[in-house]
């Protein structure tokens, strides 16, 4: 193995995955198209290089388990080679092999001896009396022609890249609110934009993978299917030079596989049954992607026997035939076998779209198939997004799902509902207030309005003002609201105040469990609100804290540190609650709590630690210090937390 610095180290590794995934991609594909019949002359000598490759690799990288089942496909491959020869039965053990190998490459190191055997086997029986002689020492390895030529760059490199972006938008952002209308700065700062724009494109540009990176397995998992069920299936790829982010492609592999390998098993009949229905008896499944505008379309469609009527009854009654197939444990199939499994998985599909503020749609006819059309974002790091106001917050959509913004002018009421008419159709008209579950004034009549459009509903969300368009950096909501529904992230804006970015698709939703536009809150005598002190040294974080708190109506202050909590505290006779982290700079949380504890004027001021710390001992270090409830970030919920504080201040 080469000797190297751990970062180094790591670097050869990443930069070897990369290519072993992408010379096994060519592998699969070259062996299934052996196994049909259709491969191209120099077949054999691609797959032995490819081989070969791997096994160079994998021996500079010390990866002896890799080199090892590498080389032992190089010399089946090498015999065919020698002979001129590629017998169908040797795919299925080179498929089996490719498999293992990924395994191996992705860092599983279990031997698999029943394979070398059968690798051996299989050379035996095709090639018995035939030299081996050291056509695998002999045969020429130069690698492939170099118009495929290319620099590997680390992806953490790249998304270093996009940061800087992404801080100077924000610092441009800033210079703007603050420098005014200096007719000279302005010219200054358009001209930096201009440069700045074509940066940011070049960034986005390196992050930015075709769909084809992750198309290789589907051909594969087709042919799998298909012949343990019986059935004669084509599949058709079209559009997969379209781009996507990196890290959305990253994720999409599998459920691509499931939708495909669900087509088959579970849409496409067996081809007696097609004849008898006037169809070819082979079936043909369909994979097309498309950019339109700032999305990415994906349509996984077949043209097998559809979805029974009383389903797309069903979908129509709840709004969305996704929702009906997508719930756990849902089945079309008659009968569940290994491969086509019980259904479970486009639930899984649909968070997985939704997670990147995509949508998913399924639209079948009985007897002529079923498209799933996946609607994703053509990238995560910088976003377009319609900034509106409402109860005194600011909220970010999407531009990709506001269909348009109006005025909310001639309220109807159907079937007791809000709704407004848009070119001959009802749309239902809720307090955006309301869908996200955050108090606020009620609305005046005439109120602007966003028509919100995600999985096949709509709904026009009313809100105080539209604050304009807006390019923002997306920041991830991070351990403390991970699991909070219905935000894709966060934004910073070139105030310094943080914007939530709303999931469209949890707003459709909510729009059916909340119909009405939002009642004033109750008021609350005269007395001030409990004020909340938030003390964290993350800016995402307490921000995010600070605007979740007064959406609930509490007053908030903050501070970045132990010491700076201790010092309010001290000061501040009004403050009836303190959130704290544990581990911050000049006075941790145990601290604080501590100090809060030791002044008798402090001394039962209810105190919550929210912390990433979750371990058994430092609870009870928590505990023993005087924190009246202890929080973990990993499985932290938004409304646990106004669920406490509420118990132990009141609203």
């Amino acid at each position: 193995m080469i000797d190297l610095e751990p970062d180094a180290d790591a670097d050869f590794l990443e930069l070897f995955r990369d290519e072993a995934n992408e010379r096994l991609d060519n592998m699969v594909e070259t062996l299934l198209a052996l196994e049909s019949g259709a491969a191209k002359p120099e077949a054999i000598n691609s797959l032995f290089r490819d081989a070969h490759t791997i096994k160079g690799g994998a021996a500079m990288l010390g990866l002896d388990t890799v080199r090892g089942l590498a080389h032992a496909m190089e010399d089946v491959l090498a015999k065919a080679r020698a002979a001129g020869e590629f017998p169908a039965h040797l795919a299925e053990p080179l498929l089996c092999g490719a498999d293992a190998l990924r395994r191996h490459v992705a860092g599983d190191d279990e031997v698999t001896p029943d394979l070398l055997d059968e690798l051996a086997a299989s050379v035996a029986s095709a090639f018995d009396g035939t030299p081996d002689g050291t056509a695998a020492d002999t045969a020429p390895t130069t690698a492939a022609p170099a118009d495929r030529r290319s620099i590997r760059v680390p992806p953490q490199k790249i998304d270093r890249l996009l940061d800087l972006v992404g801080g100077t938008v924000l610092h441009r952002r800033r210079l703007e609110h603050v420098i005014g209308d200096d007719e000279k700065v302005s010219d200054e700062l358009d001209l930096g934009g201009r440069l700045f724009d074509e940066l940011k494109d070049a960034a986005i540009q390196m992050r930015m993978l075709p769909l084809a990176t992750i198309t290789a397995p589907l051909p594969r998992a087709v042919r799998d299917i298909a012949t343990i069920e019986g059935k004669d299936v084509q599949l058709l790829i079209s559009g997969d030079d379209t781009e996507l982010d990196r890290t959305i492609l990253e994720s999409l592999s599998e459920p691509l596989v499931h939708m495909v390998r669900n087509a088959v098993g579970h849409g496409i009949e067996i081809p007696s049954e097609r004849e008898g229905t006037g169809k070819p008896p082979r079936a043909t499944v369909e994979l097309r992607a498309k950019q339109r505008g700032g999305t990415v379309e994906i349509v996984i469609s077949d043209d097998g026997r559809g979805v029974s009527p009383e389903l797309l009854e069903e979908g129509r009654q709840h709004g969305s035939l996704a929702d009906v197939l997508a719930r756990p444990g849902f089945s079309t199939a008659a009968e569940v076998t290994q491969l086509s499994g019980r259904g479970v998985g486009l639930d899984a599909v649909k968070r997985y779209v939704e997670g990147f503020g995509g949508t998913l749609e399924v639209r079948s006819q009985p007897g002529n198939g079923t498209e799933i059309i996946l609607v994703l974002p053509l990238a995560l790091a910088l976003l377009e997004v319609l900034l509106v106001e409402r109860g005194g917050h600011v909220f970010g959509l999407p531009l990709a799902s506001v269909e348009e913004a109006l005025q909310a002018d001639n309220v109807l009421t159907l079937e007791g509902r809000p709704s407004i008419e848009l070119r001959g159709r009802s749309v239902q008209l809720a307090d955006l207030a309301a869908l996200i579950g955050a108090p606020a004034p009620a609305l005046p009549p005439g109120s602007p309005a966003i028509i919100v459009t995600a999985g096949g509903r709509r709904v026009a969300a009313a809100c105080d003002r539209l604050l304009g368009q807006e390019e923002v950096v997306v920041k991830p909501l991070g351990a403390l609201l991970a699991s909070a529904r219905g935000y894709l992230g966060a934004a910073i804006l070139a105030d310094g105040s943080v914007a939530l970015l709303l999931d469209p698709n949890a707003l459709c939703r909510a729009s059916v469990a909340r119909p009405r536009l939002a009642p004033a809150p109750a008021s609350r005598e005269k007395r001030l609100a409990p004020k909340i002190l938030v003390v964290e040294d993350s800016f995402t974080v307490r921000e995010l804290q600070r605007s979740i708190l007064q959406a609930a109506g509490y007053r908030v202050e903050i501070a970045c540190d132990g010491r700076d909590g201790f010092d309010r505290v001290s000061n501040d006779a009004e403050i009836d609650l303190v959130i704290t982290d544990l581990e911050m700079p000049r006075m941790n949380g145990l601290e604080l709590t501590r100090a809060i504890r030791g002044r008798a004027e402090s001394a039962s001021l209810p105190v919550v630690v929210v912390t990433s710390l979750g371990s058994d001992g430092d609870r009870r270090a928590g505990v023993e210090a005087g924190a009246d409830a202890y929080m973990v970030k990993q499985s932290f919920d938004q409304h646990a937390l106004l669920d406490t504080v509420e118990r132990l201040v009141g609203t």
